[in-house]
């Protein structure tokens, strides 16, 4: 694999792994539903469409080649948003006072 498809494969991985983040909190407010068979439903299908959603572009990419360093780049890019996220929220509760 050439240089020019391991940074667009670390690029997609890590802006995956912000989506995954945003997807999780989705399936947050799904799972907190009173219907089992909604919370089920629901989880089994955000895990499903991520999944898919990854391998599909990851197949147009680099013909699927999975790399550990993509695995860490789409950790990176989870716990990034996350850090991002509760920044902002601490800044504007600052501001609003």
């Amino acid at each position: 694999m050439n240089l020019k498809i391991q940074i667009i494969s670390l690029l997609f991985s890590f802006l995956f792994g912000i989506f995954f983040s945003l997807f999780l909190k989705i399936n947050n407010k799904i799972i907190y539903n009173n219907f089992v068979l909604i919370r089920f439903i629901g989880s089994f299908f955000v895990v499903l469409v991520s999944v898919l959603t990854y391998f599909i572009f990851l197949q147009k990419i680099n013909n699927s080649y999975f790399h550990p360093y993509l695995l860490f780049m789409i950790i990176l890019g989870y716990f990034l948003e996350n850090l991002l996220i509760d920044k902002t929220i601490t800044i504007v509760k600052r501001h609003k006072r």
